[in-house]
């Protein structure tokens, strides 16, 4: 089923609505995304594998089976702050009540990343997915058991800061490229 996300300038400043596919195609049009990384009690970070496939979508999965710090969505058309579409994707990612209160905003970043899992003998003709966003980020602690939506996410575990960064510089995960952005600008939220 179609869906329209938010199309931006690189100011951040609105444009209009987007389709979710016509916003991924090729090279991308920027748009706004967003992020969350979920902390338990222990200060263990959650990260989450995307789906291989994704039958609620009308297009190949982008980045399909690639690692995540923890979540990453899309504001929809009509959302238009960051934080409370955090809040809607928490619960139907992974099952996490929250209320925009609960969250902490700590910033934006863009970027541009080409999906090298395409082209492949399984996706149309010339088919190539790009994120191109500006993207919202957020962290939340819970001691809520996270329950994936099976959909979007195939696997989780926890790890602690120390072994994340060991994780990352091992290379252990096929890690999402905003992921590694993400930890880059805002070095210090694993701590």
């Amino acid at each position: 089923m179609p869906e329209n996300i938010i199309q931006v300038n690189e100011q951040d400043e609105i444009i209009g609505p987007i389709d979710r596919l016509v916003a991924h195609k090729n090279d991308g049009i920027l748009h706004r995304g967003l992020m969350v990384l979920v902390k338990n009690k222990q200060n263990e970070i959650l990260l989450t594998q995307r789906s291989e496939t994704r039958p609620d979508l009308d297009f190949p999965p982008p980045f399909p089976g690639f690692w995540d710090i923890t979540m990453a969505g899309h504001p929809r058309w009509g959302q238009n702050d960051y934080v409370t579409q955090m809040a809607v994707e928490l619960k139907e990612e992974l099952r996490i009540s929250t209320t925009v209160d609960d969250i902490v905003y700590v910033g934006k970043f863009q970027y541009h990343a080409p999906d090298p899992s395409y082209p492949n003998k399984s996706s149309p003709q010339g088919f190539r997915l790009s994120e191109f966003e500006i993207c919202g980020v957020g962290v939340v602690e819970t001691d809520q058991k996270p329950q994936l939506n099976e959909i979007e996410l195939q696997n989780s575990l926890w790890l602690s800061g120390k072994e994340l960064s060991r994780t990352l510089l091992e290379k252990h995960f096929k890690m999402a490229p905003w992921a590694l952005i993400m930890l880059r600008e805002f070095q210090t939220i694993t701590e």
